[in-house]
């Protein structure tokens, strides 16, 4: 009997060994898990080093050509036109009709226009010259220029003159022309000393297709500018025909009977009327008077 107890108490140490062996491995097991899956500290990146220039002693970098400006944030002050005279000397270089220069118009005026030959944007540092304006047309009005003067006698007039004829071709809501009718070219134009300051003016008749009717215009010449300048304009509801007289001519100015002109004149003929055009000196104005 007393062999059986103590080999029962053996057995139950054995066990409760077992168990305590057993929960100190689970303990160990779990404790081991736990330190293996706790996540690492996240370590914030450090930002790389930037670099600091060494101090240099080369030369400075060359300036920057000028560009075109853009947009409408500053107005260019060079313009583009065509030379519309038969040619223009300069001191070593030649201009033909047609060919582009580049006015810069800050130092332009009425009575010349400072140019260069290139772009001066793309070519800096050109050469500027000075020519009359009446020799140079806007590059966007160029090619009515070409169509409006290829019939005589217009494309005998100056420069100048075609250009104030381009700049008063509207008038009233109707936009006139030269005509293009080489027939008609010859009803259309007359020249005289019209104002009697002894310099050569001229008379001009420009004229509307669609509606039929035509504006007379009157260039005078500016005796300090040698410039033309409209001193008369006149709209009528007719085709209009122009030639023109010189002074003394017999003509009716309000009178019953013909007295002599005081000036060279113009007469005007439509289908049903036919006028005088004369210069009045002492009211220092243009009159139209009835001849028939």
């Amino acid at each position: 009997m007393e062999n059986s107890g103590k080999a029962k108490g053996s057995s139950t140490s054995i066990v409760v060994i077992t168990v305590l062996a057993l929960v100190l491995a689970a303990g160990a097991l779990f404790l081991w898990q736990y330190r293996n899956t706790t996540p690492e500290p996240v370590v914030a990146p450090v930002a790389a080093a930037i670099p600091v220039p060494e101090k240099t002693t080369s030369a400075p970098a060359p300036p920057v050509e000028p560009q075109e400006p853009e947009g409408e944030e500053e107005e260019s002050p060079y313009s583009e036109y065509r030379v519309v005279a038969n040619s223009i000397v300069l001191p070593g270089a030649k201009l033909l009709f047609g060919d582009k220069v580049f006015a810069d118009e800050r130092k332009s005026g009425s009575t010349r226009k400072i140019i260069l030959l290139k772009n001066p944007y793309r070519y800096p540092g050109g050469t500027a010259y000075q020519v009359n304006p009446g020799s140079l047309i806007e590059e966007y009005r160029f090619e009515e220029y070409k169509n409006n003067f290829s019939l005589a006698p217009f494309s005998e007039l100056s420069p100048a003159v075609k250009s104030v004829l381009l700049a008063e071709n509207y008038s009233d809501g109707n936009k006139y022309s030269i005509t293009q009718n080489a027939e008609r070219a010859g009803v259309c134009l007359a020249t005289g000393d019209f104002d009697g300051d002894g310099m050569k003016d001229i008379a001009v008749l420009m004229d509307n297709n669609e509606k039929q009717v035509c504006r007379l215009l009157i260039l005078c010449t500016n005796k300090a500018t040698r410039q033309p300048y409209v001193a008369f304009a006149e709209n009528y509801a007719d085709r209009m025909k122009v030639h023109g007289f010189r002074k003394r001519a017999s003509v009716f100015m309000n009178t019953q009977h013909f007295v002599p002109a005081p000036q060279d004149g113009i007469i005007v003929r439509g289908e049903d009327v036919v006028l005088a055009v004369i210069y009045d000196s002492s009211l220092q104005k243009f009159k139209t008077y009835y001849q028939e």
